[in-house]
């Protein structure tokens, strides 16, 4: 079958190298998604393993419609039976751009009726309970009238490790978080520090990855209610990944904040992580003795300054830590923010600058190496 692991703009060459990595063979590359190939050990594999993708997707069919009855038909033909069960549930979610059909309430109505009655049809039923406990999350996503159907088997998006149970004000998504660590250059050799640390993410995640634990170990996922699918398969491949985590006595990772209570919270989230070795300290980064970092991986996720009346103090902000990072010796930077001129605030220019989205902000992934 074909699978489609979807992730935000800008991040689609990461997972198709996550994908690779798990032996899976990758049919396109497409901006916000990579479609590949794979069996239900490979949809298993990549919902435990994928850190930058948001979900992934089982694909039943692509077509064209400019009227509903065309959708209607298209959608219809599909046989849905190989999937769902006369008492299971199908929620339907569509998103339109650029089509004829740009209703997305209107689309999710017509898929619905289309769907209802092929498994009227199919079972012989004149109603449909939709009450077991199985439950498959239909997506329709329409660009330009050409219509993707798909089934979700990830549940929640697969940002949701399942360590973050309280947050900051600003968090950074997990799966953002990964990338950036991915994106740097930064080694159990080399010590990691994240000066604007908030709830912890970039450090766990890097963590994660260096002790070989996959994002996906420690939460459940939309898959395993369906029947068809062999339990026994998710069980073995479960035990392979937890059988393949490294254990480290000493990571090299540091993190700091200025806010005592966010770090308590980032504290949490790592012993929820199983981590009780990462270092977090209250500081703030104009405090810290940059010219002691030597050989040193900076990562992180500052202030933006997108509420009102806190450009100027983001930008002179940004002056001192251009300033601060001057003193340190053989190390790099990566940081995200929103801030386009963030280079000359800073004082240099980035050696590589890597358009990115946090949420629905544009941002911008500047590297200093």
């Amino acid at each position: 079958m074909q699978l489609i692991a979807t992730c935000a703009f800008g991040l689609e060459k990461l997972v198709y190298d996550e994908i690779k990595a798990l032996g899976l063979w990758v049919i396109k590359n497409e901006d916000g998604r990579v479609t590949f190939e794979g069996d239900e050990e490979a949809l298993i594999k990549a919902n435990l393993w994928l850190r930058c993708a948001d979900r992934v997707l089982i694909k039943i069919d692509e077509f064209e419609a400019k009227t509903f009855d065309e959708l209607f038909d298209q959608t219809n033909q599909l046989e849905w039976e190989k999937y769902i069960e006369a008492n299971d549930a199908f929620p339907i979610k569509a998103t339109s751009v650029k089509s004829a059909l740009h209703s997305e309430p209107a689309i999710q109505s017509i898929i619905k009726k289309a769907v209802v009655k092929r498994l009227q049809k199919q079972y012989k039923l004149e109603t449909l309970a939709e009450n077991s406990g199985a439950s498959y999350q239909i997506i329709i996503k329409a660009n330009k009238d050409h219509f993707l159907v798909a089934i979700d088997s990830s549940g929640e998006s697969l940002h949701k490790r399942g360590y973050r149970t309280r947050a900051n004000l600003a968090p950074i998504k997990e799966t953002l978080a990964a990338a950036m660590v991915k994106l740097s250059d930064w080694t159990l050799e080399k010590t990691l520090i994240d000066p604007f640390c908030g709830s912890g993410t970039i450090g766990i995640e890097a963590a994660l990855m260096a002790c070989n634990i996959a994002p996906g170990l420690n939460r459940t996922f939309a898959f395993q209610r369906w029947p068809w699918l062999i339990k026994e398969n998710f069980i073995k491949i479960h035990n392979e990944t937890k059988a393949g985590i490294k254990t480290i006595a000493k990571l090299p990772i540091y993190c700091f904040d200025i806010d005592a209570e966010v770090l308590k919270i980032a504290a949490v989230n790592a012993k929820n992580a199983g981590f009780n070795n990462l270092h977090f300290k209250r500081a703030d980064f104009r405090q810290l003795n940059f010219s002691q970092f030597l050989n040193c991986t900076f990562i992180t996720n500052p202030p933006y300054g997108e509420r009102m009346g806190e450009k100027a103090e983001i930008e002179n902000m940004y002056r001192e830590l251009g300033t601060q990072f001057a003193k340190t010796k053989n190390s790099s930077l990566f940081l995200i923010t929103s801030h386009e001129n963030f280079p000359t605030l800073f004082g240099y220019k980035a050696n590589k600058n890597r358009k990115l989205f946090n949420g629905h902000i544009r941002c911008y992934l500047y590297s200093y190496f």
